[in-house]
Order: structure tokens, then C-alpha cells, then sequence
């Protein structure tokens, strides 16, 4: 667990309409030293994720008011003209069995601009691999965001 211990926190938001999932998630992921937020429908998540940046977002597929997929395509389509080459990773989580979906099903997915898809009940030892696996190649961009809360966006710089 020494990956997840140093000086920088690393930091995830959960997106889910179930507060339950969102607490089982969150209190993990706050046990191993994460900064944790969460929302609960598409439109917070994406606001959140305009305001911040995140290691990796999981992100539930079916919420009320705005679902995973058209959360994430606004989000992409936000990145692309306001912080270019700046990519959020998203982890889709679906009551859907993963290893089932066909070709179709997964291009839905990968159209919608998500990286990685993770079954639901959320699997912990699961999540915290996929956090591993995709976050470093983000992190490696050394993203500096900031605010100008007068004009409502980030301006970003890449080292």
C-alpha cells in the first residue's frame, strides 16, 4: 500500500445516485489516505470535475437528471475547448456483468470517452488497481490548474 503514501494526496470523486455506494466507496478510498468527493448525478460530477482535477473519477452509468454517458461526453467536449490534452480519466461503473458486453455495448463506452468500466457491486481491491493502473499516466502530465473564478475556468499549464 506504500504507492498510495506520500507527499501529494492523491484525490477521486465518486459519482453514483446511490448513497450507498457513494459511502462504501468513499470511506475506502479515505482509509488509504485519498482525498474523496462525491456527487450524486452527472451534472454535479462534471461541474466538480471542471472545478478540480482528479486522479480518476468513477463514474456511474445509470443517475437520474444526467447519466454517466452524457456526463462524460460533456465533460470531453468541455476538456477539448477549454483545457486541451488535459484528458480526466473515468472509470464507468455498471450493474451490468463487464465481461458480458459485446463489441456494440463497448463502443458505447469507449464513443462516450470512458477509459476503464468496472462492474457493480464495486469490487474495492478492484477500484484501487484501476486508480494504479490509469492515474499514473495522468499524473505524468504535471497539470498546474488555476482558477480564475472572474472568468469561470482554469488556465493550464504543462511542464
Amino acid at each position: 500500500d506504500g504507492w498510495r503514501q506520500g507527499k501529494l494526496r492523491r484525490k477521486v470523486l465518486i459519482v453514483d445516485d446511490s448513497i450507498v455506494t457513494r459511502k462504501m466507496v468513499a470511506r475506502a478510498f479515505e482509509k488509504a489516505n485519498f482525498i474523496v468527493d462525491t456527487a450524486e448525478n452527472g451534472v454535479e460530477g462534471v461541474n466538480k470535475m471542471k472545478e478540480s482535477i482528479y486522479d480518476i473519477a468513477f463514474m456511474d452509468i445509470d443517475m437520474p437528471v444526467m447519466n454517466g454517458f452524457d456526463a462524460t461526453k460533456a465533460l470531453r467536449m468541455w476538456e477539448d475547448s477549454v483545457r486541451p490534452g488535459a484528458r480526466q480519466p473515468i472509470c464507468a461503473l455498471t450493474a451490468a456483468h463487464v465481461d458480458d458486453f459485446d463489441r456494440e455495448e463497448l463502443m458505447k463506452f469507449k464513443d462516450a470517452g470512458l477509459d476503464v468500466m468496472e462492474s457493480k457491486p464495486c469490487n474495492i481491491p478492484r477500484l484501487f488497481k484501476v486508480v494504479d493502473d490509469v492515474s499514473p499516466m495522468f499524473s505524468d502530465l504535471s497539470i498546474n490548474a488555476i482558477q480564475h473564478s472572474d472568468e469561470g475556468h482554469f488556465d493550464m499549464v504543462t511542464a
